[in-house]
This record gives C-alpha cells, sequence and structure tokens, in this order.
C-alpha cells in the first residue's frame, strides 16, 4: 500500500496532465474550499424527502403533500394518476399535478436505490404515464395531464427528458414506455425539421423561440426566447438514437447542436442548456462530432450580465453565507436570486461531462463542491430564522423538523435581510409557503452523485449515475482536492481484485487491489479513476483506450483530441425518381483527410470511386427499389454510412398517373419528418386522409385551402394509404411506405 502511495506521489509531482485542464472562468471565481465548509448527508436528506412526500397516510396542515387520484386517468384511463403538491400548502391541494415535480422525485430515489415500483405499495413509475398527453394529440410528455404546447419551452421539454431517465431506470415497467419513447423522439425530430434543419443541405434550425406548438407546427416568437431548448431536444434525441439505433435521431441531435454551436449570445434561461452540453460532450467523444464545448460550459456558468434574463452562477458571500456554486440570477448588483431546483439539474446534467471531456474535470468537480456545500442554505436548519420568511419556517419546524424539504430560492437581499430563504409561491399568491416539492424533488441526483472520503472537502463524484443509457461498465469517480497541500485520501473498491486507472495522469495508480487503496491528490488538483477488474488487458484504438473485449476507460487518451473519420449524413436530393433519371447523393464526411476516397455502392455492388463527396445516379429503365451506401477511406480508416433508399417509378406509368390525376405524393418512402401532398391547381378538397393498410384512419384533415400540404405525423413503420376525397366526391389514393 505505501508503495502505491509512493507511486501516487511521484506522479503529482513530475506528471505534466494538470496543464492540460481548462479553466472556466466564473468557476475559477469561487473559492477552492468554501468557508465554512459544511456538507449535508445529502442522502439522507434525498431519501427523507421521499418518504416525507410520498406518504399519503400523513396528516396535518397541508398533509398529505401527495395523493392519488379516485378518478381514472385522463390519458390512460386504467391509471390513477398521481396528485402533488408543487408547494407547501399549494392553493390547489391535493389536486395539483406538476411533472416537474412528481418526475424527478421518482428519478432521484431510483438512483438512490429506493424501488419506485413498490414504495408504499404503489407503482409510482407507471403512474407518471398519464404524463403522456395522448388524448389531446400532443403524443408528448408534458408537464399536466391535459397540456398545451407552444408556451414555455423547458415545461415542455423536460418532462420528456425525466421520461427517458426513468426508463433507462425501469425499462420493463410498462409495455407502452418504448412505443411513447420513439413517439417522443419523432415529435422532437418534427420540431428540428419544421424550423428549418436539413439534411440536404446540412442546416441547422432556427431554434430562438419561446416555445413550438406540436399541434400547429407554428413556433412562438412571443416573450423571452428560450433558444437553450436546442440542448433538450438534442439530449432528447441522442438519448433515442443510443436507445433504438435509428441515424435519424443521432442527426437530429447533431442538427439542434449545431444551432447552440453557431449561436453567439448565450441562450441559459433554466435548465435546458446543461443537457444540451452533457449531449455534446457525449458526441464530442463517442461520435467524433466537433461541438465548442467550452463556449457552452462559459455560458452555463456565465456572471449572468448580458444574458436572456441574467441567468448564470452565484459567486460570492451574502451576508456572511457562501453562496458560491449556486444557480440562477447572478448579475453582480446585490439583487442574485438562486434557484434550489436548478442547480441540483446542472449537477445531474454536467457530472458526467468530465468522463467525456477530462480538461474539464478539475472545473466541474470545483464548482460540485461549492454547489454540494452551499445548498445547504435552502433547507430551514441552516440560516437563522430571521433569514428564512416566516410562514414557511414555522410549518417546517412542525411538521419537518427534518428538513427535507427546500425553499424555492434565496434572495441576496430582500426587504433589508440579507440573505433571505424564500420564493414566488407566497407573494404569487400560488401557496401558503415558499417550501417547493418541485425544487426538492431534484434532490437525489446530488444525492446519488456526491460522497465523502476520508479528507473533509475531498468529495468521490459518481461519473456514471446520471449517464443514462451511459456506456459504464466500469465504476469512474471524480477527486479533487481544494486544500492548499497534497491529501491522501482512501478509495474504497468493489469486491475483487481490480486495477484503478487515472484519466488524468494517464498512469495505473494501482494493481490487483482489493477493499481500498490509499492515493495522493495534490492541491488544486483532480483525479479521474476508473476501476476495472484486475487481469483485464488495455488496448488503444485512434484516442480511445479500452478494456479488450470490454468497456472505455478513457475517452482521449495521450490528450488526444483529434477527431477520427466520420460520415456525419447519407442524403439524396430525391427518393422517388423515374426511370432514366438521375438523383444526387452527398456523402458527408467529416475529419477528412486530402486523399480520401469516396466509393459508392447499389444494392451492395460497387459501381464508382472518386475524391469526390458527390454521387449522381442514374437510374435503370424499370420500376424497382435500390439501397445506396458509401464507404470513406483515408490511409488511416475507413467508415460506411447508412443506406439510403430510393424508389424507381416506370415513366409510362408516372405519365399515366400524373395525367390521370395529378396528384402526387413526395416523398416516398416517407421521411422522418413528414412527406408532402400536391394538387391539380385549384383542386378543391373535402378531406384528406391517412389509413392503414387494414383500413383504420390514423390522420384526418378536413377543408384543406391551400397547396402543397405538409403532412407531419408520427408513423410507425409500415404500407399506409393516403385517401383524398375531392369537393365532388372523387377519391384520389396512393400508397406510401414508411421505414
Amino acid at each position: 500500500m505505501r508503495c502505491l502511495l509512493y507511486i501516487s506521489l511521484l506522479i503529482l509531482l513530475f506528471c505534466p496532465c494538470y496543464a492540460q485542464q481548462k479553466s472556466i472562468p466564473r468557476i475559477e471565481q469561487m473559492p477552492n474550499l468554501p468557508h465554512p465548509y459544511v456538507l449535508r448527508d445529502w442522502k439522507k436528506v434525498a431519501i427523507g424527502y421521499d418518504s416525507l412526500v410520498f406518504d399519503i397516510s400523513k396528516t396535518g396542515a397541508h398533509l398529505p403533500l401527495t395523493t392519488i387520484s379516485a378518478s381514472t386517468g385522463i390519458n390512460y384511463p386504467d391509471v390513477k394518476n398521481i396528485r402533488m403538491d408543487t408547494y407547501v400548502g399549494h392553493r390547489s391541494h391535493g389536486s395539483a399535478a406538476e411533472a416537474i415535480a412528481i418526475m424527478p422525485a421518482i428519478v432521484g430515489a431510483s438512483l438512490l436505490g429506493v424501488d419506485k415500483t413498490t414504495h408504499f405499495n404503489v407503482n409510482w413509475v407507471v403512474k407518471t404515464k398519464d404524463f403522456y398527453n395522448k388524448r389531446n394529440g400532443q403524443n408528448v410528455y408534458l408537464n399536466g395531464y391535459s397540456a398545451g404546447t407552444g408556451g414555455d419551452w423547458w415545461y415542455e421539454t423536460m418532462p420528456n427528458i425525466f421520461f427517458y431517465q426513468l426508463l433507462s431506470l425501469y425499462p420493463t415497467a410498462d409495455s407502452d414506455f418504448h412505443a411513447q419513447l420513439t413517439t417522443v423522439a419523432n415529435r422532437q425530430l418534427e420540431v428540428v425539421f419544421k424550423l428549418g434543419g436539413s439534411l440536404h443541405p446540412w442546416q441547422a434550425p432556427n431554434m430562438n423561440y419561446r416555445a413550438f406548438n406540436l399541434l400547429t407546427g407554428v413556433p412562438n416568437a412571443t416573450g423571452v426566447p428560450e433558444p437553450e431548448a436546442a440542448g433538450a431536444i438534442a439530449w432528447i434525441l441522442y438519448q433515442a438514437y443510443v436507445a433504438t439505433g435509428k441515424i435519424e435521431y443521432r442527426q437530429g441531435a447533431e442538427l439542434a447542436l449545431h444551432f447552440l454551436n453557431g449561436w453567439t449570445r448565450n441562450p441559459s434561461y433554466e435548465i435546458q442548456l446543461p443537457y444540451g452540453i452533457a449531449a455534446a460532450a457525449r458526441m464530442n467523444a463517442v461520435e467524433g462530432t466537433s461541438f465548442d464545448l467550452e463556449k457552452l460550459l462559459r455560458w452555463a456558468f456565465s456572471p449572468g450580465a448580458g444574458t436572456l434574463r441574467g441567468w448564470g452562477a452565484i459567486v460570492g458571500s451574502w451576508g456572511g453565507y457562501e453562496m458560491s456554486g449556486l444557480i440562477g440570477e447572478a448579475n453582480d448588483r446585490g439583487n442574485d436570486y438562486a434557484f434550489s431546483m436548478n442547480g441540483f439539474q446542472h449537477a445531474a446534467a454536467l457530472a458526467p461531462v468530465a468522463k467525456y471531456d477530462k480538461r474539464y474535470a478539475r472545473a466541474i468537480a470545483k464548482w460540485i463542491l461549492n454547489l454540494a456545500s452551499a445548498s445547504r442554505y435552502f433547507y430551514s436548519n441552516s440560516l437563522p430564522q430571521a433569514n428564512q420568511d416566516s410562514l414557511s419556517y414555522a410549518w417546517s419546524q412542525e411538521f419537518d423538523k427534518n428538513a427535507y424539504i427546500p425553499y424555492e430560492s434565496i434572495k441576496e437581499s430582500w426587504g433589508g435581510v440579507k440573505p433571505l430563504a424564500m420564493g414566488d409561491a407566497v407573494g404569487g399568491g400560488w401557496a401558503a409557503t415558499n417550501l417547493s416539492l418541485y425544487s426538492g424533488s431534484s434532490v437525489g441526483y446530488l444525492a446519488a452523485l456526491v460522497d465523502t472520503t476520508s479528507v473533509s472537502g475531498i468529495l468521490q463524484v459518481d461519473l456514471n449515475k446520471t449517464d443514462f443509457r451511459g456506456e459504464n461498465v466500469y465504476p469512474a469517480y471524480l477527486y479533487y482536492n481544494p486544500h492548499d497541500a497534497l491529501r491522501t485520501i482512501a478509495v474504497d473498491l468493489p469486491a475483487g481484485a481490480h486495477n484503478v486507472y487515472d484519466a488524468i495522469s494517464e498512469t495505473l495508480v494501482a494493481v490487483n487491489a482489493s477493499k481500498s487503496v490509499t492515493l495522493g491528490v495534490g492541491a488544486d488538483s483532480v483525479l479521474l479513476l476508473v476501476i476495472y477488474p484486475t487481469g483485464s488487458v488495455l488496448e488503444t484504438s485512434g484516442r480511445i483506450m479500452r478494456v479488450h473485449g470490454g468497456g472505455i476507460v478513457d475517452y482521449h487518451h495521450a490528450y488526444d483530441y483529434s477527431n477520427p473519420l466520420r460520415i456525419r449524413a447519407l442524403t439524396s436530393d430525391k427518393s422517388v425518381v423515374e426511370s432514366g433519371s438521375a438523383a444526387t447523393l452527398v456523402c458527408q464526411a467529416e475529419n477528412v483527410s486530402a486523399l480520401a476516397v469516396y466509393k459508392w455502392y447499389v444494392n451492395g455492388d460497387s459501381v464508382y470511386s472518386s475524391s469526390n463527396s458527390n454521387f449522381s445516379w442514374t437510374a435503370a429503365n424499370g420500376a424497382g427499389s435500390y439501397e445506396i451506401s458509401c464507404k470513406v477511406s483515408d490511409a488511416q480508416s475507413e467508415v460506411s454510412s447508412q443506406v439510403v433508399a430510393i424508389k424507381v417509378v416506370d415513366v409510362e406509368t408516372s405519365a399515366k398517373s400524373a395525367a390521370a390525376s395529378a396528384w402526387l405524393v413526395y416523398p416516398n418512402p416517407v421521411m422522418q419528418h413528414g412527406f408532402t401532398i400536391t394538387a391539380p391547381s385549384g383542386a378543391p378538397v373535402s378531406k384528406v386522409e391517412i389509413l392503414s393498410i387494414t383500413g383504420r384512419v390514423v390522420w384526418t384533415k378536413s377543408g384543406v385551402a391551400s397547396w402543397p400540404l405538409h403532412v407531419s405525423i408520427p408513423l410507425s413503420s409500415g404500407l399506409y394509404i393516403v385517401k383524398v376525397t375531392s369537393a365532388a366526391q372523387q377519391i384520389y389514393t396512393a400508397k406510401i411506405v414508411k421505414y
């Protein structure tokens, strides 16, 4: 053991790796070690919160905080849904129900090992499905059981993020969940394309809107915009890609992040940007994209000035209480406003970033240390009574003696009191207190991330816990030493013999170790430890180091941030062509050397090779279906594209069809973002219907007044019939295919 410690000390003294760490200016303004440093037992807080809030037998003022509806569900009649007060003393006590309060509470408790399918003899997980707004046609998770879209984007994206998180933790909880995952992704993909996103040519959407109405297909251009929603949508789509393997979801995520990457003003509004950063970091590491993480992280940890609503990271002491690390309105003008939920959710999204880009390991770990210490001030047992609003404090003293429910926020200065734990509910007339369940419901995320070590001030941060659907084969932890001298810590190991790899110094700091190892952490330095079984062989391919036959231990070995050859998309200007006509395909390769060669294949047969990424393919005579693909190679590697399907129609048949009806449906096969129907000039139409092959009507629109008509609805793979009924009751039909 002493030998291991000696080796780690030598590494700390002579390793140049720490110079590779990137700083975030706002985080650098925070203390390395908050003073005074006090860490609540966040796991105890989260478990206590879960038990208090979900106990439907509680009695007393404003209790119970959660009930189960006696009536049938709105979207699923067999589900008696959950009712939870958004604040203690909510004016709609017993009937309130917000997804941003209920769903993260279930996720957070589950991250700590609580089985929410049986807790209090209730399957809370299945009950959340009623937030999937099926009855009103939205077909996504929303903040209420019957809610709209197009009002406030974060209320419309975050319930879907929470659903995806919940599904990753309970993949077999309900038979409807996986279909919902796909439909949610399809809806978000529609948003990307309807806002101008395009694969051919590649073009980022414009997402600088307040929200997007899924029913009308129209964005909300009024009020304060929420361009950070691109981040939430990218996270959803990339998660869908990981879950399903459907490349269109990965491409949609890239398009959304392309918007953020090209955006020049800080888009921070609430909690959507951090999830976009998480997606960008993971895609950079896994997919080889090149999104500007430094810019995005500086936005997330900004001083607030000049942002959409002064949003950023708090720095400084308020009335002698160190608040650095909290998230909220951060203008440094004496009137800052920190919110408890936002810090918890920022941590959940951003902790895994350190694993995917280790250059930010120190910055992220330092910020989490500040956040974990300062977040205690949101609870009634930390600030003096005079620094808390009186009604909330009185309720806590009687019904929440362990201080499990936080205040919604802390104001730097309010009514001559500095600081004041408070919120917006009492002043807004929404509730009798400012004790906030929508805020406290996210505490489980922070609790799952952080743990203590043998040295006060050095936290163990679990980089896998909130990396939903991440590879997560081996335990990965972050340790930051905020002290001004080297400290040694004891690191507990899983059962069996293990090797311990430090991704920062890129060295094995322990070999064939069991139970625990003792390691040194330099002053103001960080370790990123990956623990894998002894006997495993490490191998490197490009910049990625992994265990042979196992998981990844380092995404950027040798601090190599060059990206491999990749194909972003293979696209065609046509999906249906007449025989003898041509389609132009583009193989959109990235990180390409000057010596790259493009090889083109039709139905698996090699047909063309050149240094040009464009390919003009002329269809043979006669109808048929063709699959076209591309391989790109250089001196180092070769990568293959997905397959693009093109349908060839006979010229004569096409001409007769056009002459007979002059109706056209394209593209066919149908793309993920919909299809278009064109009509004869001035043709009056009574109704347009989409029918399944069994004759079931899956979509209808009456009184179409303008053409062409774009149809954007989620369709499962299969054959469908487009049925157009004219005003004269003539019927035109066309078959379409959705792969």
